[in-house]
């Protein structure tokens, strides 16, 4: 008899905790950030801390960003991000050139487009006529640069 108290005991137990648990997982998702293009972790602050790099990514939609290559509900991008010297800040640009319709690629010390305009890592057009890269605002959050693809800084 004292078995079949325990199993009843520990069934309760068990069937109590898969209860709370229902209850809280909710609670924890109302209460964080939402993951979409406008909390979008790009990369890790140790690996953005190694130099400028050309990241390609997917979005979890299409937002009509220069360059952006639509696939069904998502859309491919490729960004540059590059740290700021001694500022702990980071700079996203996009890696699409506004003047020749074409990618932007990582030269030696710019960044170059198929018919050689060019412009700085932060997205600064060499050559004042040109128009900046679009640029995307970014934090650091946990360790990590997030992005927010929604609102392009103009």
């Amino acid at each position: 008899m004292p078995i079949a108290r325990y199993a009843v005991v520990a069934l309760l137990a068990v069937a109590g905790l898969v209860g709370l648990m229902l209850l809280v997982r909710p609670l924890i998702f109302s209460l964080a950030p939402p993951l979409d293009d406008a909390n979008y972790r790009l990369v890790a602050t140790a690996q953005a801390d190694q130099g400028v790099q050309l990241i390609e990514i997917v979005l979890n939609e299409p937002h009509g960003l220069l360059g952006e290559v639509e696939s069904g509900e998502r859309a491919g991008l490729t960004v540059v991000i590059s740290p700021e010297t001694g500022t702990g800040r980071y700079t996203v640009v996009n890696a699409w050139s506004p003047t020749n319709d074409c990618e932007v690629n990582l030269g030696a010390d710019r960044l170059v487009d198929c018919e050689g305009d060019a412009w700085t890592y932060e997205g600064v057009p060499i050559d004042p006529a040109d128009p900046p890269l679009q640029r995307f605002p970014t934090v650091v959050r946990n360790g990590a640069v997030v992005v927010d693809f929604l609102l392009p800084v103009d």
